[in-house]
């Protein structure tokens, strides 16, 4: 019920997808509910359920999900936050941030598909978040302020008619 009322009211809002955060937290809560991987496995189905109803192509970043029973349970999402946020106000965070979705990936991308978060194309940084996510084989999408683009930027990433290639 909880998943199928935020769900329909966000697709019925107009809303093509969500991102599930704080996933892994779920384990720890298991005591007296038959065990962290039951209470998760209830969870991910659920929600999994509200998704596919509500968001065409199981629209949903799964996030903070790295514990073993969040990513065995995962049946009909399959898109994995690989590291922490892209944090834009830390310029120490950059190369951090690739670091840890490039290895995270190593392995979460056997079991899904990752997501390397989103970046700003106007960043100090944006040419560098480009090249690692074009060659992640991630998804990309940035979070400029409307009409605040480098175009010439992001025309990097996609092919002249505008679709993009997964490495």
């Amino acid at each position: 019920e909880l998943f199928h009322g935020i769900h329909s009211y966000l697709a019925e809002s107009g809303v093509d997808g969500v991102k599930v955060d704080a996933q892994s937290g779920l384990g720890p809560l298991g005591c007296g509910f038959g065990g962290g991987p039951r209470v998760v496995s209830r969870h991910v189905g659920a929600m999994e359920a509200s998704v596919g109803e509500h968001f065409r192509g199981n629209r949903c970043i799964n996030c903070m999900c790295h514990s073993s029973e969040n990513l065995y349970h995962y049946r009909e999402t399959s898109l994995l936050r690989a590291a922490d946020d892209f944090y834009p106000d830390e310029p120490a965070a950059q190369p951090v941030h690739l670091a840890h979705v490039s290895y995270n990936s190593l392995f979460l991308g056997e079991i899904g598909h990752v997501d390397w978060d989103m970046f700003t194309s106007t960043h100090s940084d944006a040419h560098m978040h480009a090249a690692a996510r074009a060659v992640g084989g991630c998804p990309i999408y940035v979070s400029d302020q409307p009409g605040e683009h480098d175009f010439d930027l992001l025309r990097t990433l996609v092919l002249p008619d505008g679709t993009a290639l997964l490495a």
